[in-house]
């Protein structure tokens, strides 16, 4: 959608884009932050299994069909992050490449 401008589903041409995706502060009435696109536990967990520290990256954006509400997500800015927790096995994060294992 965001290279074509039309809706995948419907073929509309009317979409709405919101980037950065924000979401309610969990502690504020009147605060809104950044949806993070990766959200774990810090360092610590990956030897101690330990949960210290939130580590955040990255952002969302979402394109949005004003006719028939079919939405896609797009991460931002979170390569690095994904493969360095990729590296702890109960991070839960896991890299697939379909064309590597031809």
């Amino acid at each position: 959608m965001r290279t074509s401008r039309r809706c995948v589903k419907c073929q509309c041409p009317r979409l709405w884009h919101v980037d950065p995706v924000m979401v309610p502060d969990t502690d504020s009435s009147n605060v809104v932050e950044i949806l993070p696109a990766v959200a774990r536990a810090g360092s610590g967990a990956a030897v101690t299994g330990e949960f210290k520290k939130r580590v955040e990256a990255g952002r969302f954006e979402v394109w949005i069909c004003s006719a028939c509400g079919y939405t896609e997500w797009y991460a931002h800015e979170v390569n690095d992050m994904l493969a360095w927790l990729s590296r702890n096995p109960r991070s839960g994060v896991h890299y697939s490449d379909a064309d590597a294992a031809s």
